[in-house]
C-alpha cells in the first residue's frame, strides 16, 4: 500500500517514539514502510541507519545515511552519526572529516567531539584527541566513555598518573572491563603492582573471554618470574585473539626463558608476523632468537627488515650492532653502535661499548646501570652458565687460596660482588658474619635463596665500605674487578674496612702489557705491575699471587691470576 505523506508523517512520528523506547525491530519496520513510498523522506533513511548501525551492519547503514545527506547536507546530527558508521568501520580519518562537518554545523554536540576525539585516537593524534574530549566533557562533564577515552590518550603519551585519574572518573559508579584493565596496566608500569593485579582481575570476572586483560595479566607474571604462570596467561590470550602479536612476542620470550625449544619460540614469532607482517618488534625480537641460536646470517637478514620498517629505533640498530660482532665484522658493528647513539640510545652504555672496539676513549669504570641490567638478566642462568659451560673455577680456586692461608674460622668476612653467592658454600666454615655486596637485585634475590649470608646488600663496592673501618677480616671480590676498571678507589676502601691482619683476596683477567684495558668483551684486564703499585701505595703486602685459567671464552682459556694481600 502506497502511503500518502499524512500517513508517512503519522509513521514517522510512531517510529521515532519507538526508536525512543529501545525497540528498534518495530522501528525499523516502519522506516522501512515508509521509504517503500518515499524514498527521499531524509529523515527516515538517516535513523534507519542509526538503527541498522547499532545492529551491527555497517555498510548498509553508511550508504542510507550517505543518501540522507544526498538529500539534506546540512543535517549536523546525519553528519554526526555517519562519522560514527564511519568510525565502526575503521575508516578513522574519514569519520575525523564528518565530526568536522557536523560540528562546523553544530558545535555544541558532545557526543560528535567524543566520536571525534575517538577516531583521532585511533589514528595516534592523541595531543587533537584530548582537545576533542576536552570538549565534550565541557558540554557534558559526566560522560564516562570521554573520560576513558582520555585516560586511553594520556596512556598512550606516557603520562600514566594523568591516566589513572581519568580512569577513575571514568569508573565512577560504573563498571568497565575495558577501563579496568588499561587502568590496571597503567598502575603496573607505576610500580603499583596490587592495585594493578586487583584491575585486572576484576575485569576479568566481569570479561573472562578479554584476551588483553590475559595478556597484561601475564605481564605482572611475567616480571615476577613466575614464568610458566605468564605463560598460560599469553596463550591465553592469543588463544582468544590469534592475531595478538604482542602476546606471540611475550610468548615466546617467556617460552626462551623458560628453556623451550628455540624452534617453538621462533614459531611464535612467525605467527606474530603472520598478525602482523610489518611489525618491527615481532621481526627484531625474531633476529635476537635466531642471532642467540647463532644463525647469524638470519638473524642480521631480520635486524634489516625492522630497521626498514622502523630505520629510527636506536635499540634495533644496537642489537644489529651486537650481531655484527658476533659475525666478528667489528667496523660494521661500531657504524650500527654509533647510529643508535645518534638517535639517542643509551649514552653512556654504548660509549663503553664504542670504548671497548678502540673507537673512544675506555672510561674507568663500567656503567652502573650496564652492570646491572647485565646481571640482573643473567641471574636466572648464571650458575649453569659459568660453571657448565665457561669451566668457572675461580671462587673454588680463590677460596682454596684463603682455606690455606687463613684455616681457622670465626672471622668477620665481605664478599664484594658476591652475585649469586658462589663462595658462599666455601666460606661459610671460616665466617662468623659473612656479608654479600653486589649491583644486581636479581643476583641478590639468588644469593638469598642460599640461606648463607647474615646480610645482602644492594650497593656499589666502594660505597658500601664506607664508613666499615674496621669491620672486616676477609674481602673477597671473584670475577668483580673485571667490571670494576680502575681499581684505586675500592684498594683505599678495603684498606680502611679490612682490620689489621685482615686479607684481601680476588680474581684478575691478565694484562700483559697496559696496567688497565679494556677489551672487546666490554671487560677490564689489568697488569700486575698496576696491582703491585696500588697494594704499596694503599698499605698492603702481597702475600700470594697464582697465574691461573679464570674461565674459558669461546672454547680457549682465559689467562688471569689470582691474588691475596694482606693489611
Amino acid at each position: 500500500m502506497t502511503l500518502d505523506i499524512p500517513q508517512a508523517e503519522a509513521l514517522f512520528k510512531a517510529a521515532v517514539e519507538l526508536q525512543q523506547q529501545g525497540k528498534l525491530t518495530e522501528a525499523r519496520a516502519l522506516y522501512e514502510e515508509i521509504l517503500a513510498s518515499h524514498r527521499q523522506h531524509y529523515h527516515a533513511l538517516h535513523l534507519l541507519g542509526v538503527i541498522v548501525s547499532v545492529q551491527g551492519d555497517q555498510f548498509l547503514a553508511r550508504r542510507l545515511i550517505e543518501s540522507s545527506l544526498a538529500l539534506s547536507p546540512e543535517d549536523a546530527d546525519a553528519w554526526a552519526n555517519l562519522a560514527q558508521v564511519l568510525f565502526h568501520m575503521g575508516r578513522c580519518p574519514e569519520a575525523v572529516d564528518c565530526c568536522d562537518r557536523s560540528l562546523a554545523l553544530n558545535g555544541n554536540n558532545s557526543r560528535c567531539l567524543l566520536t571525534r576525539g575517538k577516531a583521532l585516537r585511533v589514528i595516534g593524534r592523541y595531543q587533537e584527541a584530548i582537545a576533542s574530549l576536552d570538549a565534550a566533557l565541557q558540554l557534558q562533564p559526566d560522560l564516562p566513555e570521554a573520560h576513558a577515552q582520555r585516560g586511553f590518550c594520556l596512556h598512550n603519551l606516557e603520562r600514566r598518573d594523568e591516566a589513572v585519574r581519568a580512569y577513575d572518573r571514568a569508573l565512577q559508579g560504573r563498571t568497565d572491563a575495558e577501563v579496568l584493565n588499561h587502568r590496571g596496566h597503567a598502575l603496573f608500569v607505576l610500580g603499583r603492582r596490587d592495585e594493578a593485579v586487583r584491575d585486572i582481575d576484576h575485569a576479568l570476572r566481569i570479561a573472562p573471554g578479554f584476551a588483553e586483560a590475559h595478556y597484561h595479566r601475564g605481564m605482572v607474571l611475567q616480571q615476577e618470574k613466575r614464568y610458566p604462570d605468564a605463560l598460560e596467561c599469553y596463550r591465553r590470550a592469543v588463544q582468544l585473539n590469534p592475531d595478538h602479536s604482542q602476546a606471540w612476542i611475550r610468548l615466546a620470550f617467556v617460552l626462551s626463558r623458560m628453556k623451550g625449544s628455540p624452534h617453538e619460540c621462533i614459531a611464535a614469532l612467525d605467527r606474530a608476523l603472520r598478525a602482523r607482517p610489518d611489525d618491527a618488534d615481532a621481526l627484531s625480537a625474531r633476529a635476537g632468537l635466531l642471532t642467540g641460536l647463532r644463525l647469524l646470517d638470519e638473524g642480521l637478514a631480520d635486524y634489516d627488515r625492522a630497521l626498514e620498517l622502523a630505520p629510527r629505533d636506536a635499540k634495533i640498530h644496537s642489537d644489529r650492532g651486537e650481531c655484527l660482532l658476533l659475525q666478528k665484522r667489528p667496523q660494521e658493528a661500531a657504524a650500527a653502535f654509533r647510529r643508535s647513539l645518534e638517535l639517542g640510545g643509551d649514552k653512556v652504555g654504548l660509549a663503553y661499548v664504542l670504548a671497548s672496539l678502540g673507537e673512544q676513549a675506555p672510561p674507568p669504570t663500567a656503567p652502573q646501570d650496564y652492570v646491572v641490567n647485565l646481571f640482573d638478566w643473567y641471574a636466572d642462568t648464571f650458575d649453569h652458565h659459568l660453571q657448565g659451560r665457561l669451566n668457572y673455577q675461580t671462587p673454588e680456586l680463590v677460596c682454596g687460596q684463603i682455606a690455606r692461608l687463613r684455616p681457622q674460622g670465626d672471622i668477620d668476612i665481605l664478599d664484594l660482588g658476591c652475585g649469586t653467592g658462589l663462595c658462599g658454600p666455601l666460606l661459610k666454615p671460616l665466617a662468623r658474619r659473612m656479608v654479600g655486596v653486589d649491583l644486581s637485585p636479581n643476583m641478590l634475590a639468588a644469593a638469598q635463596k642460599r640461606e648463607l649470608y647474615d646480610e645482602l646488600v644492594c650497593s656499589d663496592l666502594a660505597q658500601y665500605m664506607i664508613g666499615k673501618a674496621g669491620q672486616f677480616d676477609l674481602i673477597v671480590c671473584t670475577d668483580v674487578f673485571i667490571y670494576v676498571g680502575a681499581l684505586e678507589k675500592v684498594f683505599e676502601s678495603a684498606h680502611q674496612t679490612l682490620r689489621p691482619g685482615g686479607l684481601f683476596a680476588f680474581s684478575l683477567e691478565r694484562s700483559e702489557d697496559e696496567d688497565l684495558v679494556l677489551r672487546a668483551s666490554r671487560r677490564y684486564a689489568h697488569s700486575l705491575r698496576y696491582i703491585a703499585a696500588l697494594a704499596c701505595a694503599h698499605g698492603f703486602e702481597t702475600i700470594s699471587v697464582e697465574p691461573s685459567v679464570i674461565r674459558q671464552e669461546g672454547g680457549q682459556n682465559l689467562d688471569g691470576f689470582l691474588v691475596v694481600l694482606g693489611r
